[in-house]
Parts: C-alpha cells; sequence; structure tokens
C-alpha cells in the first residue's frame, strides 16, 4: 500500500519553500525599491529594468483582487483574507482527497498553499500585497502592453492550479484509457453464448 506520509510531507514542505520565497523576494523589493515605484520618472523611484524593456522589478502595493479589483471598497481586505482563509481550509480537510488521488496533487496544492499564504501575510502584515514583477509585453492586450505587476505567491497559486489541471487531465486520460482497455478485453473474453 502507499505510504501517504511522504506525498504530505512533500506537499508541506513545498508550500513552505513557496511562502518563504515569496517573502524574501518581498522583502528584497521593500528593501531596495522605493514605494511606489512603476513608471519612470513617476513616484519614489525608477524601475530596475531586468530584460530590457521586457521585464522590469517595481514596487506597488495591491489592496485589491486580481488586478486590483476592489481595491476602493473598504471591505476588500476582511473579504480577501477571509476567502483566501476559507479556500485554505477546504484544501485543508480535502487534503487526502487531492493529494493522495492525484499523481502530482502534493506539488501543485504546496504552490498554491504557499502562494495564497503569502498574500495573506502581506494583507494582514501591510495592508496591501507587494507587486514587483513588471512585464512589458510585444502585443497590446486590453488596451494595453503591460501585464499587470504581480509576485511569486501570483506566480506559485497560477502555475499550482495550472499543474492540478494538466495532472487531472493526465489522470482522467489514462483512467479512460484503462477502462477501454478493461472493457474490450471482457468483450473479447466472453463468447458467443455469453452475449
Amino acid at each position: 500500500m502507499d505510504n501517504p506520509a511522504p506525498r504530505t510531507a512533500t506537499f508541506g514542505w513545498v508550500a513552505l519553500a513557496a511562502l518563504l520565497a515569496d517573502q524574501l523576494t518581498k522583502w528584497l523589493v521593500v528593501a531596495s525599491i522605493p514605494y511606489p515605484t512603476y513608471h519612470p520618472g513617476a513616484g519614489a523611484g525608477e524601475p530596475v529594468r531586468v530584460l530590457g524593456d521586457a521585464v522590469w522589478l517595481v514596487h506597488v502595493g495591491n489592496k485589491g483582487a486580481a488586478w486590483g479589483l476592489g481595491a476602493d471598497h473598504p471591505g476588500t481586505k476582511l473579504f480577501l483574507v477571509g476567502l483566501a482563509l476559507a479556500v485554505l481550509a477546504l484544501v485543508w480537510f480535502k487534503r487526502r482527497e487531492f493529494l493522495h488521488e492525484l499523481a502530482g496533487g502534493q506539488l501543485a496544492f504546496g504552490l498554491f498553499v504557499g502562494g495564497a499564504l503569502g498574500n495573506v501575510v502581506d494583507r494582514v502584515a501591510r495592508d496591501h500585497v507587494v507587486d514587483f514583477v513588471d512585464i512589458h509585453l510585444p502585443f497590446e492586450l486590453l488596451g494595453s502592453r503591460r501585464w499587470p505587476a504581480f509576485n511569486v505567491a501570483d506566480a506559485c497559486i497560477c502555475v499550482g492550479v495550472a499543474l492540478y489541471f494538466a495532472f487531472l487531465w493526465r489522470h482522467d486520460r489514462a483512467l479512460r484509457r484503462r477502462i477501454a482497455e478493461q472493457s474490450g478485453r471482457g468483450t473479447a473474453d466472453r463468447g458467443p453464448a455469453d452475449s
């Protein structure tokens, strides 16, 4: 029988690594790039160009959800912290199902949980989420050539969810193949009298 302890340990270590990477990178940004820094010549400092004009390091605060949605509403912080904690509780209570039925689930959910915790820590400790990766697109998307600034936690959440769906798709495909093989074998094993 498969031992669940290593998978749960992997989940925990991945979540911890994601949380620490997120908080360390935010600490480095807060310590080295003045707030707010987003556009050249506007704000307290200048963006740090990492890959020419493609990727900049900035220092902005997001009080809202993704892309700053709801930032001006007074109840946003409480709602987002509560929502994140509710989702984390759901993942915790369903962890056996999520982590043990799906190969790779521990990696996917470790990234998701670590990222979610990273942004919750920011909302509670700083009153906003520190965003610092600013990507400039070679094409226009929704009226802009800039992707909204994000952080390591956001990346971990997105990658974790994408991995979960990729692993789920792979698991579903393998399950369907096994069922089809068993169905084909089952009808081939039966004789004409059995039909």
